[in-house]
């Protein structure tokens, strides 16, 4: 038999077999693909070809039965599985094998004031002092002044300017970049100040004792040393924060005070200066004393005028008027009266300007400006020790109790508890979607 007589009987022997293959694949519901319409054209075609086809034709068969069983699985376990099952499957395995260890450091404190620390007294418990030691809260809750201050160095602590605060002491992107974080723990390398707040915020947690005003800070990071760091230097921030609340206390209870001193100050050197000139001008230290020294002056020469007026009296009654003696005495009366109204022109006169009168009145009431300025001077000095020592016993005091040790083992993540809250998050979630659109489907009936 020829080559050609034998590969005739090969195609014509072939053809029922690939007729039974498509005739198969049609029974199975699968449409004859392109390939088996090419290789049933083409009945020349070699055997091993259309074994290929065949094979091809099988697999494809098989896919579409499995694409079937797939459409046999109801939506609601699908979404189950791929909304709940899958991502709490996610979520166990990086907590048990990728999510690193992080360390926390805890502390203690309190704010306390130097006037808090003094019980009050007897009586007083329920009055006034009670009314400004505590302050209401909206909802009729009142909370105490040191616990106030606990709730503003927490707010301090929770916020942008500790950062500031500690920029330049503790590199705060370095602890929160370490190796040993994992991709979705450690702070992005890019991350902005806000980012960077928001993940401090994260890292560090603070609660506050309504009733004691305790202050409990935990703070979080990938190393041991990093967290007693982060836990120290909160502390110090604190502190700091403290002080500087002190101060800014002190200056305001002492501001008032020390403005009035310093204006009674200015008055009582522009009273001395005034008495200063008037000195100068009138060339005498104190009127008042000129004035003793005159009237000391002026009493005696009065008294021998009035002698010497009796002995004048006595000699014109016996002797003639152009007698010496009576000359005499004449001359030392009008002496002594020249003596007098000089000493009185001194004193007063409207003539003199220099007269002690006017000056006097002037020096007295410059006088008395000195008195009051100096008087207004000593009070405003005594308030201003008052007010001094209201603020030394408003002075606030950071307490640590508790400080922050080295810790030993990590309490954080918590890779157990966490698997479970998601899986239980996300069934409870996906439980309130598929009702939802259930009720929605009931509504549509």
């Amino acid at each position: 038999m020829t080559s050609d007589v034998k590969e005739r009987v090969t195609t014509v022997e072939a053809e029922p077999l690939m007729d039974e293959s498509l005739d198969a694949a049609s029974s199975n519901g699968a449409r004859p693909s392109t390939l088996a319409r090419l290789a049933r054209s083409f009945g020349a075609a070699p055997v091993a070809a259309r074994i290929v086809v065949e094979r091809i034709e099988r697999v494809a068969v098989e896919a579409d039965r499995a694409f079937r069983w797939r459409d046999r699985i109801p939506p609601t376990y699908a979404t189950f599985l791929l909304f709940v099952i899958a991502p709490s499957i996610a979520a166990a395995l990086y907590f048990a094998f990728i999510a690193s260890d992080q360390y926390t450091v805890e502390t203690r404190f309190a704010v306390r004031a130097l006037n808090s620390l003094n019980p009050p007294a007897s009586g007083l418990g329920t009055g006034s002092g009670a009314v400004t030691a505590a302050a209401s809260m909206p909802g009729g809750v009142s909370i105490s002044a040191s616990t106030q201050n606990s709730y503003v160095v927490t707010s301090y602590i929770r916020s942008r300017a500790i950062l500031d605060d500690l920029a330049p002491k503790v590199p705060l992107r370095e602890i929160f970049r370490r190796p040993e974080a994992d991709f979705w723990a450690r702070l992005r390398n890019a991350a902005s100040i806000e980012q960077l707040v928001d993940y401090w915020m994260s890292m560090v947690e603070t609660d506050v004792d309504a009733a004691s005003g305790v202050v409990t800070v935990k703070a979080r990071a990938f190393r041991r040393e990093d967290a007693l760091t982060l836990g120290r230097a909160v502390i110090s921030a604190s502190e700091d924060l403290v002080n500087r609340i002190s101060d800014r206390a002190r200056r305001d209870a002492t501001a008032m005070a020390e403005k009035d001193v310093r204006r009674a100050f200015v008055a009582v050197q522009a009273a001395l200066a005034d008495l200063n000139t008037f000195r100068d001008q009138f060339g005498m230290i104190d009127p008042g004393s000129k004035s003793t020294e005159i009237g000391a002056l002026l009493a005696p020469l009065m008294s021998d005028k009035i002698r010497l007026e009796n002995e004048m009296f006595v000699a014109s009654r016996e002797l003639a008027n152009d007698a010496p003696t009576v000359r005499v005495l004449r001359e030392q009366i009008e002496s002594a009266d020249r003596q007098i109204k000089e000493l009185q022109s001194r004193l007063t006169s409207t003539e003199n300007k220099s007269a002690l009168s006017g000056s006097l009145t002037k020096f007295e009431e410059l006088e008395l400006q000195r008195q009051i300025a100096e008087q207004l001077y000593a009070l405003a000095r005594t308030e201003l020790d008052r007010a001094q020592q209201r603020a030394n016993r408003q002075t606030l005091y950071l307490t640590v109790f508790v400080p922050p040790a080295m810790p030993e083992a990590s309490r954080f993540p918590h890779r157990l508890s966490s698997s479970v809250l998601i899986l239980i998050g996300l069934g409870v979630l996906w439980t309130i979607v598929v009702m939802i659109f259930a009720s929605i489907e009931d509504h549509r009936l």
